[in-house]
This record gives structure tokens, sequence and C-alpha cells, in this order.
């Protein structure tokens, strides 16, 4: 995605691809898939092979209970989630979550885990709901897993380059410097670039790549990608409505500006979407910060 790039940008590039334990699409999400595309498949074998992680299996329930998920009754068992969601929305689930959390939580200043698996999840969330309202119910499952893994270039910052994320954030404190542009400084590209090539090297499609690579300003991209506009319409809001505390994101310019990054809604529209939404999020966040 990156047309120019510097000396110390195409060094950080070059030990990207060096890395020997990068994370690889997780086993589930290869098994899901092909049971998805085996209509031999059924609701008790799917269960058996996700319920084999707890992990996953209680973060499942957290977005299928979450109030931005919508659905009309509490669901306590991972097969009754898949009853009521279906097997296609379950993959989505599922590689959004294995995904999220491949990478390995790190212990480390200036990133909390936490909240960052709290912001993702709002993100996703919102994406699928903001996606069905505007009227793309066949981008919802996209949405969802674009918004889940929007910010994974982060987190993969601060796992395999720990010394160069402390940098960066301090120069955000002693500087006061944009995060964005101290990754810049230290790293020569940024969590964008770097999000979009761990994707691409899961061989996932460019359209997911494209929302990793331009969630921060969709106009970039030169072109329009619907998705990639719902994604940074929801990361605006939990700007907009002060849910998180993300160092990351406390820089980037929202409010009327979204309007000028992305081609999708008008000023009323938006302003009725920060009106009805704002509870919303909130109540969201409250429940999933619970977990």
């Amino acid at each position: 995605m990156i047309n120019e790039i510097s000396e110390i940008g195409k060094k950080t590039i070059e030990e990207l691809k060096n890395i020997k334990n990068l994370p690889t699409i997780p086993k589930v999400v290869l098994e899901v898939n092909e049971m998805l595309r085996n209509h031999n498949s059924n609701i008790a074998r799917l269960t058996e092979v996700i319920g084999r992680d707890q992990g996953l299996t209680t973060k499942i329930l957290a977005v299928a209970n979450s109030p931005m998920y919508g659905l009309p009754r509490n669901v306590a068992s991972l097969e009754f989630a898949i009853m009521l969601l279906g097997m296609k929305e379950i993959s989505n689930i599922v590689t959004a979550l294995s995904l999220a959390q491949v990478i390995k939580t790190v212990d480390i200043e200036g990133f909390n885990y936490q909240e960052f698996w709290l912001h993702s999840m709002i993100v996703g969330t919102a994406s699928k709901d903001i996606a069905k309202r505007l009227g793309y119910p066949e981008l919802a499952g996209d949405a969802f897993v674009a918004g889940m893994l929007h910010d994974i270039g982060i987190q993969l910052i601060a796992s395999f380059f720990p010394n160069q994320f402390q940098k960066i954030i301090m120069l955000t404190k002693d500087k006061n410097k944009r995060f964005y542009d101290a990754e810049i400084e230290i790293l020569g590209v940024t969590h964008e670039d770097i999000g979009h090539f761990l994707v691409s090297k899961w061989n996932l499609p460019s359209n997911l790549a494209e929302v990793l690579g331009y969630h921060h300003n969709p106009k970039k991209l030169g072109k329009k990608n619907v998705t990639l506009n719902i994604v940074y319409l929801a990361d605006s809001m939990t700007r907009i409505f002060d849910i998180g505390n993300f160092i990351w994101d406390a820089s980037v310019e929202y409010g009327e500006n979204i309007l000028d990054c992305i081609d999708l809604i008008d000023q009323a529209q938006l302003e009725k979407f920060i009106e009805e939404y704002y509870e919303v999020f909130k109540d969201t966040a409250e429940e999933m910060g619970a977990l």
C-alpha cells in the first residue's frame, strides 16, 4: 500500500518479512471455514470444534449478547448462538475473534490489551450494525471482521517491535507528537501499513486489507470502499463519544471531518447516528468491559 517509503520503513518491512514466528491463521478458522463449505456439517459438530477453545467461546457469547449485535434474546450457550446466528455468521465471528487474539498478549507500558480488545469489539459490532442500517446487509459480516481487526497493526508493533513501540509512546508524551507521526518517525511506516501487510500475508481478501491500510483516511485509497467507510464511521464514533482511552486515536480529528473522509452519509444522517448510538455504544462498552 505504501507508494513512497523511507529507508527506515524499508528496514521495518524487511524485519517483518523475516520474523519466523509471525502469527499464522489459527487452525479453528480453517476448520470452521472448511465446515461451512461442507454442506454435511451440522451444529453439533461446529459446536464441538469451536468449544475446544473456551476463551473463544466466551468471546463469541459476549458478541452475541452485545447490545450492538441486536439479538432479541439472551444467548447462554454456544450451540444456541449458532442456531440463532447461523453458520455463516458464526464463521465471521470466529474469523474475527481468532485473528484478533492470534498475536500474543503483551505486557508493555502504553499497551493495555483489555482496552485494545474492548475497542476492537465495539468498532466491530458497531460496523456490523451500521452496515445493516445503511442498507448494506450483505457487507455486515465483512464489516464486523474488518472493524475487529482494523488496529491489529498496533498489536503487532507492541508485540514484535517493543523497543520501537516504547519510543513511539515516549514521543507522544514527551514531545506531544501524534501517534501516527511518531510511528513514521520511529518505524518509517504506520500501524495501517503493518496491518495491511499482515492480512495480505494471510491471503485474506483485498477489501479487508484496504480497510486496515486506510482506516484513518479512506480518501487516500483513491476509490470508494463501502466497508472502509463504515469502519471509519464506527471508529470515529468511539472518539466522538469518548468511549475508551486509545492514544493512537487521540490525535485523529473527527467531528465534521468525517464527512470529508467518507462518501456514505450526509450531515443530517451523521447527527442522527450520533444522537441514536451514544447509549448503545456506552452500554456495549460497559458490558464488554466487565468481561
